[in-house]
């Protein structure tokens, strides 16, 4: 067909029949962009801004990464011009998806939630679970598996029962098949793998209605991790070859190499197994968004050519190991203190140095590495004794104290306000009064032990709103609302633990539920800040002192 014969057909269709065109294309790994560069064209030369939106959102996801996210960046600008919530909201979660597919998590994360902003007035169901998806996500990149898995069955549930629904810039289609997939995967990472069964037979089912095809290896990629995880390690190498075969996209698709490889290697066909890391080694390694899920094949390579006695191999990736680690940590901040690493960069190091210099120094390093263990003991040593001492004298200032956030509230706190009133824009005295009246009740009453309380309800139940009761809390109380609360039940815990001592046998955990806090670690983390002790240490020699005394 000729090239203005197409151009004619184009020109003939809706925007809608566009977009099932762009869509059947993508499905065959077709050339997109013309069809794009049309509904762009054609939605400017009808001003029409939805359809514009929905071709820039097309057109983000077909080209360059700088280039996608000029297109994403003018779908918000049109977008914040209808002044249509919906539209916005589409707009900030297409940047937020483009965000994701090149890696960059925390950013992404802030552009799905400003969508979900948009959409609080708003009734659009789509755009809702479509954003709810998005956040599962991230929950799963978090490891928050649990979380995410109750988000994507209702995405399922929701999807499913509009499977048949058409409507220009909504595909429901898609996003049914890509929340199955992910609620497969959150299933596997879970060991729920018997759960699974029901959704594989459903997501074929669904290929086959819908005539599909081009989804069917992803779904077998998924059961051939499934069965890696069960240790069926010869049926995860067929399903994950067989995934291979039948892809018609252009991903590299790391995981089928990576587990086909994890597979060998647990079935102890180390060899094989290594022609799998390195064929991932090979484009990964250049790949400049890394995911660390596929960090142990660089452990397992280093582990086998140091069997193999191949310095020169084991240095090699020895070093990549390390470049990945600087990636990773930089990319995945706040995800990288949950990867295990069988290699720490200490150990790295001590590595690299020991082949590099072919053993000849061992003697030397062992003298050095016995000197350095004896310094860092006794240094060791000397910060314990210096820390007991410092905890000692925190014990002694603590005993010796009153509860100065509770008992010492005299009435005339506010009068004394009122004298020396700082002004606050925005602020009547007379509310500024009013406020610490009422704080005055919360502390009184002991209403901090709530772990519920936060300060936009605070601030609803003293009839004023966050940013004036914060105002006040940080000029009034020298801090801000967080640590005012806080500190509040930490005086009352430490009261407590004083003069009732049954307290002291409760665990910390125990503790923080009694003194309103929602976890242990946020009780620690807090009573380390204010006192300057552990709350463990602060027990202990509270028991201690009972006993020297009783």
């Amino acid at each position: 067909m000729s090239v203005k014969a197409q151009k004619k057909i184009l020109e003939e269709l809706s925007f809608l029949e566009i977009e099932n065109k762009i869509d059947s294309l993508i499905s065959i790994n077709g050339n997109t962009l013309p069809v794009i560069k049309h509904y762009i064209k054609k939605s400017k030369k009808e001003n029409n801004d939805q359809a514009l939106i929905y071709a820039f959102r097309y057109a983000s996801k077909a080209t360059p990464e700088d280039i996608g996210y000029k297109y994403a960046d003018s779908a918000i600008v049109i977008a914040k011009k209808t002044n249509n919530n919906e539209l916005i909201s589409e707009a900030l979660l297409n940047k937020g998806v483009l965000l994701m597919d090149y890696y960059q998590y925390e950013p992404a994360l802030d552009y799905i939630l400003q969508a979900k902003e948009y959409l609080n007035n708003v009734k659009n169901d789509y755009i809702n679970y479509k954003t709810l998806y998005f956040i599962a996500q991230n929950r799963m990149l978090l490891g928050q598996i649990t979380e995410a898995k109750k988000h994507l069955s209702i995405c399922v549930d929701f999807f499913k029962q509009r499977i048949n629904e058409a409507e220009l810039g909504y595909d429901y289609k898609t996003y049914y098949s890509y929340s199955l997939m992910s609620l497969i995967d959150c299933n596997t990472k879970l060991k729920k793998h018997s759960e699974n069964n029901s959704l594989y037979k459903e997501a074929y089912e669904f290929i086959n209605k819908n005539n599909a095809r081009y989804l069917i290896p992803y779904f077998i990629s998924c059961e051939g991790t499934d069965a890696y995880y069960l240790k069926n390690y010869s049926v995860a190498i067929n399903k994950l070859k067989k995934a291979q075969h039948l892809y018609q996209d252009s991903w590299p698709h790391y995981t089928e190499i990576f587990y086909i490889g994890m597979s060998y290697w647990k079935l102890g066909n180390k060899k094989q197994a290594v022609k799998y890391f390195e064929k991932l080694d090979k484009e990964y390694y250049k790949d400049k968004n890394q995911d660390p899920q596929f960090r142990p094949a660089y452990e397992l390579l280093i582990e086998y050519y140091a069997s193999k006695n191949n310095t020169n191999k084991q240095l090699e990736y020895i070093n990549k190991l390390m470049s990945l680690d600087k990636s990773y940590e930089k990319n995945y901040k706040y995800l990288f203190a949950k990867i295990h690493k069988e290699y720490d960069t200490k150990k790295l190091i001590d590595e690299k140095n020991s082949i590099e210099n072919n053993l000849k120094i061992h003697q030397y390093i062992t003298i050095f590495i016995i000197t350095l263990s004896i310094l860092i003991i006794s240094f060791s040593t000397y910060k314990y004794l210096q820390m007991q001492r410092r905890y000692r004298e925190r014990f002694k200032q603590m005993i010796s104290q009153k509860n100065t956030e509770i008992e010492k509230m005299p009435v005339t706190i506010v009068e004394e306000n009122k004298k020396t009133t700082p002004k606050i824009a925005g602020l009547s005295e007379s509310t500024i009064t009013y406020i610490l009246e009422q704080l005055e009740i919360f502390e009184k009453e002991q209403l901090f032990l709530d772990s519920k309380i936060t300060q936009k309800l605070l601030s609803e139940k003293l009839g004023t709103n966050p940013t004036y009761l914060s105002k006040i809390i940080n000029t009034y109380k020298k801090k801000n609302f967080s640590n005012y609360l806080n500190d509040l039940r930490l005086e009352y815990i430490v009261e407590l633990l004083k003069t009732e001592h049954k307290y002291l046998n409760r665990d910390i955990k125990e503790l923080a539920n009694i003194a309103g806090f929602t976890n242990a670690e946020a009780f620690s983390d807090n009573f380390q800040r204010k006192f300057e002790i552990k709350p463990y240490y602060f027990i202990k020699m509270m028991r201690e002192n009972i006993k020297t005394y009783s």
